[in-house]
């Protein structure tokens, strides 16, 4: 038998069921029951459906049918026809039985099988269960089984009609440009504050964001590299990091200075990365994304460890120092016909 065969085995009607039921206690085996609609599978349906062949040794799912499911849940409802929610539903492994259920409510098949149990997924409680006292007066077990996950049906459906709310973007034209700008950001781009964690420390320094935009005009794309080796130490995380930045960002695009990437070091200097400048990780993996050469790119920083990661890389290494930005800005313009 070939795996559709066996899945289709699995799908029987209610006066087959009656026969693969008697077989199964006639074996003396522990019969389990659940229904539902099964709409659009999803994880927790899998996980619950796993929990409950646990609970027994053979599991029959009830499948509701299209009628049943527009009646008690939307006339618009369900999305996915009954006999390809029932192939799914036969296609998991912890299932051994599949039938459609007509009715909304299971009472009539629990009644003419008498499972002994009867299993629910879901928020319910064993009390709540409108089948459950008949179930318990033929002696069979209610039980319940909690959801691992957060997602449902409805909720699936919600976020595809949001997306779909939603035009696909157009892609970024191509365009050529000069060469590449590398900035170090703390003491270069903003005031160093050691450990810098907290957005509202940011201080952009004067003449920077109008430097950035005579560099931008230029054809210049623009990039950041920085150390942060304050996350390696447990100063600060990953996403304190990216707080700060997100702050120094608006506060630049507020004035249309835009910044490609940003590339950070995480390590300390006890940990000997090829990232961490002086060392030339970053300003390579930035030229090799960018598709430039060294002689078409620029370092800009206010330390030796700068000067130092810029040359070795073959960059034109610039620095920030008291005069302020607006003098790197000048020397890389002087540069540029040097690197067209």
């Amino acid at each position: 038998m070939n795996p559709g065969e066996k899945i289709l085995s699995k799908i029987l009607s209610i006066d087959q069921m009656d026969e693969w039921v008697a077989g199964e206690r006639a074996a003396s085996r522990r019969i389990g029951f659940t229904c539902g609609s099964f709409d659009l599978l999803h994880a927790g349906h899998v996980q619950y459906l796993c929990a409950a062949r646990e609970l027994c040794d053979r599991l029959i799912v009830a499948v509701n049918s299209d009628k049943s499911v527009s009646r008690y849940k939307s006339p618009l409802r369900p999305i996915v026809p009954e006999r390809e929610r029932m192939y799914v539903v036969a296609g998991l492994a912890a299932v051994d039985a599949v039938t459609l259920m007509e009715e909304d409510r299971p009472l009539t098949l629990l009644l003419r099988w008498k499972p002994d149990l009867y299993i629910k997924g879901g928020d319910y409680t064993a009390d709540a269960l409108r089948s459950g006292d008949a179930v318990r007066e033929y002696g069979g077990k209610i039980e319940v089984i909690r959801s691992g996950f957060e997602t449902s049906t409805s909720k699936l459906i919600e976020r595809v009609g949001a997306l779909a709310a939603h035009g696909e973007p157009e892609s970024a034209a191509a365009q050529n440009f000069r060469g590449l700008v590398l900035l170090d950001r703390d003491g270069t781009l903003i005031r160093n504050v050691p450990f810098l964690h907290d957005p509202a420390k940011v201080e952009v320094f004067p003449g920077v964001i109008d430097g950035l935009l005579k560099v931008q005009a230029a054809g210049l794309r623009l990039a950041i590299v920085t150390n942060q080796q304050g996350i390696g130490l447990g100063y600060y995380t990953v996403q304190d990091f990216i707080a700060v930045n997100q702050r120094l960002l608006r506060e630049l695009g507020a004035r249309g200075v835009r910044i490609s990437k940003i590339y950070f070091c995480p390590h300390s200097l006890a940990d000997q990365c090829s990232c961490r400048k002086p060392a030339t990780g970053m300003i390579t993996r930035a030229m090799r994304d960018f598709d430039v050469t060294p002689e078409q790119t620029f370092l800009v920083g206010d330390s030796d460890d700068d000067m130092r990661a810029g040359a070795d890389a073959g960059c034109q290494a610039i620095t920030v120092d008291a005069k302020g930005f607006e003098p790197a800005v000048e020397q890389i313009l002087s540069l540029l016909p040097a690197v067209q």
